[in-house]
Order: structure tokens, then C-alpha cells, then sequence
């Protein structure tokens, strides 16, 4: 009976000991989740291009859905809600300007080649995507990448312990907020965008909180925020 209560203590340690192992790695693969960055290297722009390449891809094949459906699937791509939260990621993961400008742009630029190649592609087979390659679109569009990256650079100053970087913060809040009032009153006539208005509302939602922790200067950051929106709402042709 001695030995056997030995052997079996010795098995429940063991058990302890791999479950606390099982748990701690289970921690380390969180920590290292949560540490995802962008850098400055060709192996992390070449992943921002072809996350670009896979979302251009995904929103070309939405087009199969209806224009005028409740949910307005097709549309995604077309308002700044989608491209003010994603860019607005990169520029939280990224380590620096150069690091949020370049991945910006290659992100953008990737989304718009899939997106016209794509249409391109399946136009031979699909007649819903025939028109060929539409290259006036795909110039202007990747045109449009630039000033997404230069509002990237100037984004992560934010950064920055000052009175700016709580400006900064405000700015993606703002715009997001004002689409989101404007998605609601189309949403309200015409019975679709709706999920484009609750991207909106999580978006601004979750990033009002997250910036909110990381501001000093809050009532400055709020002030910003209304003061942003205002400016977003009346100045965008919604």
C-alpha cells in the first residue's frame, strides 16, 4: 500500500507539472500573439502585400453578392470605414514611419491589383465581371495608395508623448464616427449598408477605448474626436 500511494503521488506531481507546463505555454503563445509588429524588412512587407493581394481578392469575389441587399456586402470596399480600419492596424503594428508608410502603401496597392486583376481574370468566364482590365480605375486607385501611406507616416506620431499624439489619435475615431452617422441616415432610407454601419460602430467603439488608454491629453483627445467628425461629416461626399 506504501509503494502504491508513492507511485500514485508521483503520478499526480507529474500531472501537475504538465499542466502548468501546458498552461505556461499556453501563456507564452498569447504574449507572443499580442507582440505582432511590422518592421522594416522585405519579409514583413511582402506579408502587408499579400494580405492586400487576399483582401482585394475577397472583396472582388463579394461582388457576386446583391447591390441592393440589407447587409451590402458588395459594397465593402466602398467606403472609408473598411480603409480607415485597416490601415489604422497597420499603423498600430507598425515600428515606425517608414515601416506604417510603406506598409500602407503596399497594402493598398496589393488590394487594388487583385481587385482589377481579379475582375479581369473572371470577366473571361464570368459575365458579371466582364470589362476587361479597367486600368483608368487601377491607375487611380493606386494613386489613392499614396496619400493613404503618407497619412500612415504622419499617423505614427502618435507615438510621440505630446499634445499631438492625442490629435492623432482622434482623427481615425472622428472619421468613423462621421461615416457612421451618415451609413445611418442611408441606412434608414434605403434598408441596406448595414454591415458597413456595425463596422463603423465597432471600429469607432474599439478604438475610442483603446486610444483613450493610451492618451494623456484626454479632453483633448475628445475635443478631437467631435471636432473631427464635424469636419469629416460635412466636408466627405457621403
Amino acid at each position: 500500500p506504501t509503494r502504491r500511494s508513492s507511485d500514485l503521488l508521483i503520478f499526480l506531481l507529474l500531472e501537475n507539472k504538465r499542466t502548468a507546463n501546458d498552461k505556461l505555454g499556453f501563456v507564452e503563445r498569447s504574449v507572443d500573439m499580442e507582440n505582432i509588429k511590422l518592421s522594416h524588412t522585405l519579409k514583413s512587407y511582402s506579408m502587408v502585400f499579400l494580405v492586400g493581394i487576399f483582401i482585394g481578392c475577397i472583396c472582388r469575389l463579394l461582388d457576386y453578392c446583391s447591390l441592393d441587399s440589407l447587409w451590402g456586402f458588395s459594397s465593402i470596399q466602398t467606403l472609408l470605414g473598411f480603409w480607415i480600419i485597416t490601415n489604422t492596424i497597420i499603423v498600430l503594428l507598425s515600428t515606425s514611419n517608414k515601416c506604417a508608410g510603406i506598409s500602407s502603401f503596399l497594402y493598398m496597392f496589393g488590394m487594388t491589383l487583385s481587385f482589377y486583376g481579379l475582375q479581369a481574370i473572371l470577366g473571361m468566364f464570368i459575365p458579371l465581371f466582364s470589362g476587361g482590365f479597367r486600368k483608368s480605375l487601377f491607375i487611380l486607385f493606386s494613386l489613392l495608395s499614396i496619400p493613404c501611406a503618407i497619412a500612415a507616416f504622419v499617423l505614427y506620431y502618435w507615438n510621440k508623448d505630446n499634445v499631438l499624439s492625442s490629435l492623432l489619435y482622434s482623427l481615425p475615431v472622428g472619421a468613423l464616427v462621421a461615416e457612421t452617422i451618415a451609413i445611418s441616415f442611408y441606412f434608414l432610407e434605403h434598408h441596406t449598408f448595414l454591415f458597413q454601419l456595425l463596422m463603423d460602430i465597432i471600429g469607432a467603439v474599439v478604438f475610442s477605448v483603446l486610444f483613450f488608454k493610451k492618451v494623456k491629453h484626454r479632453k483633448l483627445y475628445i475635443i478631437g474626436i467631435v471636432l473631427s467628425s464635424l469636419v469629416f461629416y460635412f466636408i466627405f461626399p457621403w
